[in-house]
């Protein structure tokens, strides 16, 4: 799953989701460029809004949860390995996630730097990051576009 950014300012947001943007945000600086691709590592539901789990940064340790109205949907293809998560970060949350974020102390273990988290969180990334890269590498094949089609003799 692979997400465009296209707002980077909580005042961008519809006034729908401001409420439950503010709910959730205390006062986080947004860093993403607009036009910038994420890879999505998972999908929570705040009070009914998919937020996704991104990394900001390619160099970011850990993904943190975005508000899906900061977003475009670029590539809606879900990983086989996802499992629904009614608890996962020992909240009640519900998301779709990757199996090993089902369990509630994963994600703790990952902040914490334990190594068995970090090590299956960098398989993760380097995953992702080849998906944007053949992501990307379609777009771009599309952006050349199909050569015209001529004809050698003629229509008569």
């Amino acid at each position: 799953m692979i997400v465009k950014c296209i707002k980077n300012k909580r005042e961008d947001l519809s006034a729908e989701l401001l409420p439950n943007y503010d709910n959730y945000v205390n006062g986080q600086e947004i860093y993403m460029e607009i036009g910038q691709y994420f890879f999505v590592f998972g999908v929570s539901f705040r009070e009914d809004v998919p937020w996704y789990l991104i990394l900001e940064d390619e160099t970011d340790d850990y993904p943190l949860p975005f508000s899906s109205g900061l977003f475009k949907m670029v590539d809606s293809s879900i990983p086989n390995d996802w499992h629904f998560c009614n608890q996962p970060f020992a909240s009640d949350i519900p998301c779709i996630i990757q199996k090993e974020w089902t369990n509630p102390l994963f994600y703790g273990h990952l902040l914490d730097g334990e190594e068995y988290a970090v090590k299956k969180f960098y398989e993760q990334k380097k995953i992702a990051n080849n998906e944007i890269k053949k992501f990307l590498d379609k777009e771009k094949k599309k952006e050349k576009g199909v050569l015209p089609f001529f004809r050698s003799t003629p229509f008569f």
